[in-house]
C-alpha cells in the first residue's frame, strides 16, 4: 500500500479526474450549462443542415474545431429579395442558465418552442436590411423568443413575438428558414417599434 492516489481505471475516468470533462450543471460564461463540445456538436448538426437548405451558397462554423457560431453566405433571391448578397448567422446555447429576473419572462418562452436553448437565425443583406429570429433574453421585449427587423442599420428595431411548433434542432431550423421565405418585403406594417 502506498500514500499515491490510485490510477484512474478507465479512459473516462481519466478525462473526469483530469479536468477535460465539463459539468453539466456548471454555467457557462456564455450563460450556458452544457459543454462547448454539445454546442459544438449541434452546430455541427445544423451545418449539415444549411447545408442542404436551397438558399445556402456555403456554411462555416467559427472557429473550425469548436464552434460557436455558424456563418452562411445566401442567395437572396431565393427569399424574394433583390439585395447582391446576403448572410446568415446562427448562434446556440444548449440549455441556458436563467437569471432569476429572467425567470418569469421565461414562462411563455418555453410554450412557444419546446426546445430549451438561447439561439439566433440573424439574416443580413448588403442593402442594410436585416432580421431575424431570436430566443434570448432582450431588454426591448418581453419574453424571450422574438421576430426583429429594420430596413437600414440606423434604423430601430421592430420586435414581434413568434412561436414554433419545431420538437428537434433541425426541424426547428427548417421551420426558422421557412418562415425567413415568407417574408413578403423588408417593412412588415403589423411590427411595432420599439420606443425607448
Amino acid at each position: 500500500m502506498t500514500d499515491e492516489p490510485d490510477a484512474p481505471d478507465s479512459q473516462a475516468e481519466r478525462h473526469r479526474t483530469s479536468g477535460f470533462h465539463s459539468q453539466a450543471d456548471g454555467v457557462r460564461s456564455d450563460g450556458g450549462t452544457a459543454s462547448g463540445r454539445e454546442r459544438h456538436r449541434i452546430l455541427r448538426e445544423l451545418r449539415g443542415e444549411l447545408a442542404r437548405h436551397p438558399a445556402v451558397l456555403s456554411v462555416t462554423g467559427e472557429p473550425p474545431n469548436a464552434y460557436r457560431e455558424l456563418q452562411a453566405e445566401l442567395d437572396p433571391s431565393w427569399f424574394g429579395r433583390s439585395g447582391a448578397t446576403a448572410s446568415l448567422r446562427l448562434t446556440w446555447i444548449p440549455d441556458p442558465s436563467l437569471e432569476s429576473a429572467d425567470a418569469e419572462r421565461t414562462s411563455d418562452t418555453w410554450m412557444r418552442t419546446p426546445i430549451r436553448a438561447y439561439y439566433t437565425v440573424h439574416y443580413s443583406e448588403s442593402s442594410g436590411f436585416d432580421c431575424g429570429f431570436h430566443c434570448e433574453p432582450n431588454p426591448h421585449i418581453e419574453g424571450l423568443l422574438h421576430y426583429q427587423e429594420r430596413d437600414e442599420p440606423a434604423d430601430p428595431y421592430t420586435y414581434e413575438p413568434v412561436s414554433f411548433d419545431a420538437q428537434s434542432v433541425s426541424g426547428l431550423l427548417w421551420e426558422l428558414m421557412d418562415a425567413l421565405g415568407e417574408l413578403p418585403h423588408p417593412t412588415r406594417s403589423r411590427l411595432t417599434p420599439f420606443a425607448p
